[in-house]
């Protein structure tokens, strides 16, 4: 047996919540409640699909996995050949209803299928994201089910931290931030469990921090960023895309800043080293890139002109965080090169652009002011111009111009939008335009009615394309906590304590830290932290 390894998954067994809808179909209320996961003899009560009749099943939220089908006897029914064997159901997976209608061909991971069931047998299906399921019995014969049971494929990872607060709003963004993540930390990080399954670094960043806040140090997190690594030796740039390699640099220095690895930094020091340098070798005479006249920012701006700024703020981060990475490995000569071009490069000056997150980094950068880009740029647009990906850096520059209310305001706004509209995880895509006229997505299409998942979105994210879980847009769960909570890393043993309730009269919770748990428990005018000896805290007055 020459086995490659094990899967570090667990499979559970569901079972559906409600029929939507169904034609031709008698028994279909016996499947939410037959949890059989073995055929049997016995006289179970069936669900039977009449010939050409269909039923709609809703598992109650976005699982990752597929479905078990298991069927009864067939009286009465003869097959006229051995090819004609077995009775031909088809299956289309969808996240949201009306996908479930559709004919869908989106890649890497098949959503709609023709398969054969025979008496007494248990087969599976489908291997994606999805929260509903729509079979059909496109035969001559009568199909019965015994049952039809939900496989919910995922990692057993505890949530580690806690978020609770008065808003039950903010409650439920932030629970719905811990789900997506955790539907995407599969045998590696993906991007999203319906498409693309890949693992794509820019998406890893926010999946990164957001799993540092609520799930600890977690290997699949370090085993994505190997293998992107690996996927990609030098001088090519991660994913194709140069802006992609240096979300790896800005990872690694996060992730160190959490939990002080120093071990797993070391295994990255000659790959570090070498991209960095060959940043700093590219730079021309005025601090630019040499043959890099686009770059991709954002899949919502793609190739689009206004992403450069952008993707130069996020390049000047990554010459000052790989400098302190550099001091840390014990490599000046890097550090030193770091060094320099980062300070060629701080005299850049952009415009600003229709990117609200290219905008946000250059306020990172120290290229604009956050209280000037708030007052013209922000509080003029947000929470219009977000993206699931990078919203949460707009949000950041909004509190860096001393904006929290205002920003935790957008953030209600933009990912609770998702929440009006039926979401149980969070998007690839959206905009707070979509929720005007709209029905939700746990509901069938209604005359009249935007169809969100069929109708909107652009680009890459037209239509049913669009992810409806996506890993990059679970980052409001450690927003929350960094400025709610108030609880930020300086390093592994250092923590900045500014806690801000803005209005809520009360918020509590834990973070997980490399040496313990942190509790946090805040009520109007009083704020009360408890952390492991080993971690400094540092108050802000």
């Amino acid at each position: 047996m020459n086995m490659i390894s094990r899967d570090e998954r667990v499979i559970d067994h569901i079972v559906p919540e409600r029929c939507l809808a169904s034609e031709g179909c008698s028994g279909s209320e016996r499947l939410l409640h037959n949890r059989f996961l073995q055929a049997s003899t016995a006289g179970r009560g069936l669900c039977t699909l009449s010939p050409g009749g269909w039923l709609l099943l809703d598992f109650g939220e976005e699982i990752h996995g597929g479905i078990e089908l298991v069927s009864g006897a067939f009286p009465g029914i003869s097959f006229e050949s051995d090819e004609d064997k077995g009775i031909r159901l088809h299956v289309t997976f969808g996240e949201s209803v009306s996908e479930t209608f559709s004919v869908p061909d989106y890649c890497h991971a098949p959503q709609n299928m023709e398969m054969k069931i025979v008496p007494w047998s248990t087969v599976s299906c489908g291997e994606l994201g999805f929260r509903f399921v729509r079979i059909q019995n496109v035969d001559r014969k009568p199909a019965p089910l015994q049952s039809v049971i939900g496989r919910y494929v995922h990692r057993d990872l505890p949530l580690k931290a806690e978020f609770f607060c008065s808003d039950e709003l903010l409650n439920r963004i932030w629970k719905t931030s811990a789900k997506t993540l955790l539907l995407c930390l599969q045998n590696y990080a993906w991007d999203g469990i319906k498409r693309d399954r890949l693992v794509w670094m820019g998406d890893l960043y926010p999946e990164l921090k957001t799993c540092a806040a609520l799930f600890g140090k977690q290997s699949v997190i370090e085993k994505s960023m190997d293998f992107v690594r690996d996927e990609t030796p030098l001088p090519q740039f991660m994913n194709g895309l140069w802006v992609y390699s240096i979300w790896w640099v800005l990872g690694h220095f996060h992730w160190y800043r959490c939990f002080g690895d120093l071990n797993y930094l070391k295994t990255q020091k000659e790959y570090l080293a070498g991209l960095l340098r060959r940043f700093a070798e590219n730079m021309d005479e005025n601090g630019l890139q040499k043959g890099f006249d686009s770059a991709l920012l954002d899949w919502a701006s793609e190739g689009k002109m206004d992403s450069i700024p952008g993707a130069y703020a996020l390049l000047l981060l990554a010459f000052r965080a790989g400098e302190k990475l550099c001091r840390i490995l014990d490599d000046p000569k890097t550090a030193e090169i770091c060094k320099t071009a980062a300070r060629k490069m701080e005299g850049l000056d952009f415009p600003v652009t229709d990117s609200m997150a290219g905008n946000a980094f250059q306020v990172f950068a120290g290229w604009k002011d956050a209280g000037t880009m708030f007052d013209d740029v922000f509080a003029k647009t947000l929470p219009h111009k977000m993206s699931t990906f990078l919203g949460c850096f707009s949000l950041d520059a909004c509190v860096m111009g001393n904006h929290l209310r205002e920003a935790l305001d957008y953030l209600r706004a933009y990912w609770g939008g998702m929440l009006r509209l039926g979401a149980t995880s969070f998007w690839e895509h959206f905009d707070v335009d979509w929720l005007e006229n709209a029905v939700r997505i746990d509901e069938l299409p209604s005359p009249g009615k935007k169809d969100v998942h069929k109708e909107c979105g652009s680009g890459c994210f037209k239509g049913f394309r669009n992810s409806l879980c996506h890993g990059w847009a679970a980052l409001p769960g450690e927003w929350l906590l960094r400025n709610i909570l108030g609880v930020s890393f300086l390093d592994a043993e250092t923590i900045r304590f500014a806690p801000d309730l803005c209005g809520l009269p009360f918020a509590e919770g834990k973070i997980p830290t490399a040496f313990g748990m942190i509790s946090v428990k805040l009520r109007d005018g009083h704020s009360e932290i408890v952390s492991p000896e080993t971690i400094r805290v540092i108050k802000d007055k």
